[in-house]
């Protein structure tokens, strides 16, 4: 019985670990550090103006964060492409009911951005308001 107990807490501990090892791997990635000069809503979270960091946390999830790297939300995303390469970092917010609304992500110098989940409502407002207000980068693309 004790030799049971060893082996299944030996491999308990080897799974920890490889699942650490595993995590370790994956390397967050700042996105981009904006200074947003409104109150504006990622989903259905309302943040005053201020200095953010976006951060990708896996493939199709960005992170929110204060000026001091605090998690604030985290909201998944979708592709988003444009023919031609963004030179400078940028969000994008839509003006929905009053409010200004995240709704993409571009990092500088790339034709692919990510564009946050939303609502089919929100996306009916944006084929008909298909202008939007961008908030450039303070900088981009480094690691955290």
């Amino acid at each position: 019985m004790k030799r049971i107990a060893a082996n299944i807490t030996s491999l308990m501990v080897v799974v920890l670990l490889l699942a650490t090892a595993g995590y370790a791997q994956y390397v967050q990635r700042l996105i981009l550090k904006v200074d947003v000069p409104f109150e504006f809503n990622v989903g259905k979270k309302t943040f005053p103006a201020g200095e953010y960091l976006v951060v990708r946390i896996a493939p199709y999830t960005l992170a929110l964060r204060d000026s001091k790297g605090r998690f604030l939300t985290s909201v998944g995303t979708g592709t988003v492409l444009s023919l031609t390469a963004r030179s400078t970092p940028k969000l994008k917010f839509e003006l929905q009911d009053g409010r200004y609304v995240l709704r993409e992500v571009w990092p500088g110098g790339s034709t692919a951005g990510y564009q946050l989940s939303s609502p089919k409502r929100l996306n009916a407002f944006a084929q008909n308001h298909p202008a939007g207000t961008e908030v450039q980068a303070l900088s981009s693309s480094g690691k955290q």
